[in-house]
């Protein structure tokens, strides 16, 4: 029965846990929204216009971090852009933020932003605390149940 109760308890944060946060960056002008993502393939970086949210197909996207400048190749199928430089990529490997400046040229169009990536540790996403505190208060509980068996059966001797 405690065994049960702990687990119901427990089980919850267990379900909220759900994915690793993903690294996100978000730079917006008058002209260019870009929404990079770091993930398996690479950093995947998506374009827009602001005003309309109609998809930039074809531009020019050049990255930059820590002095070191990379292009972005134009995926036509998916309608974004990679960066799958893996020396440049490797900057991003800890925990932390990290600045980008991006120059976006889409026909006559051009402009500079800038946004920082953010690189979450995984150990202590969203869901971790929420993790710890149900452990705690589950410990708590048996402690609890086990003293109140302890005080029970102590009574009971020396009745």
């Amino acid at each position: 029965m405690v065994v049960g109760f702990l687990l119901a308890a427990a089980g919850p944060a267990w379900a909220a846990e759900g994915p690793a946060p993903q690294p996100v960056a978000v730079a917006e002008s008058e002209l260019f929204e870009v929404v990079a993502r770091l993930g398996e393939d690479g950093l995947v970086l998506h374009v827009d216009r602001p005003d309309s949210n109609a998809p930039v197909l074809a531009a020019e996207l050049e990255l930059e971090h820590g002095g070191k400048a990379v292009k972005a190749v134009f995926r036509p199928a998916q309608g974004d852009y990679l960066v799958a430089d893996r020396a440049w990529l490797q900057a991003f490997g800890q925990p932390g933020s990290y600045p980008l400046a991006m120059t976006v040229i889409a026909g006559e169009d051009s402009d500079l932003l800038s946004a920082d990536l953010r690189v979450v540790d995984t150990a202590e996403g969203p869901g971790a605390a929420a993790m710890d505190r149900r452990w705690g208060l589950a410990l708590a509980l048996l402690a609890a149940i086990a003293a109140g068996f302890w005080w029970r059966r102590r009574k009971g001797a020396q009745a």
